[in-house]
């Protein structure tokens, strides 16, 4: 092969990457995008649990799980309807889930008792570890154990970490794969429970 027919070859290896990434870029925008907002005027209500179906996407309600939280007691997720609810999956040997939880605790201390509920789901971590690790970082907020990733796989999580915005109607309105920077990026979700 010489070097033109090789330069070719790169240059479409180089050109298909480049398309391949704006195709996962722009599904991943779809895919993640907020709820859709009535328009102006619209008499439309918002969803309520009985009105759409079961799933892990925007506009399906969020599917009801129970687990043990690291104060042993237990945690039900269709008891916190009425509540906003900010639902993390996260692991104590995830580095960028272990960076986001400065902002989750933020958030936690400035709605706690008001209309947004943080819960973070341990996953696939032994509950020990989780429980220590969480009275040592001051997580204060609802840790449910999920040690064999029941929930999990409920959630088809398939990287951490994520987060479910659930609105007060048990409908998912958003939802963040990856970690959050700051308290403002979680801040600009919560429009979605509108």
């Amino acid at each position: 092969m010489d070097f033109t027919k090789t330069n070719r070859l790169l240059w479409v290896v180089l050109a298909a990457i480049i398309l391949l990434i704006a195709a996962v870029a722009v599904a991943d925008r779809v895919i993640h995008a907020n709820a859709a907002i009535p328009a102006p005027g619209s008499a439309a209500e918002p969803a309520t649990q009985t009105d759409v179906k079961t799933g892990t996407r925007i506009g399906f309600a969020a599917p009801d799980f129970t687990l043990p939280t690291t104060d042993d007691k237990e945690f039900k997720l269709s008891d916190y309807r009425g509540k906003n609810v900010i639902l993390n999956f996260w692991a104590t040997w995830c580095g960028p889930c272990r960076y986001e939880i400065p902002a989750f605790k933020e958030i936690h201390n400035k709605y706690n008792g008001g209309s947004i509920v943080v819960v973070a789901v341990s996953c696939l971590d032994n509950p020990d570890s989780t429980a220590k690790y969480a009275s040592a970082n001051g997580m204060d907020f609802l840790i449910p154990l999920d040690p064999r990733g029941a929930v999990s796989d409920l959630y088809n999580i398939r990287g951490m970490p994520t987060t479910y915005f659930i609105n007060d109607k048990g409908v998912i309105t958003s939802i963040k794969i990856g970690p959050f920077i700051n308290i403002d990026e979680i801040e600009d979700r919560l429009d979605s429970f509108k």
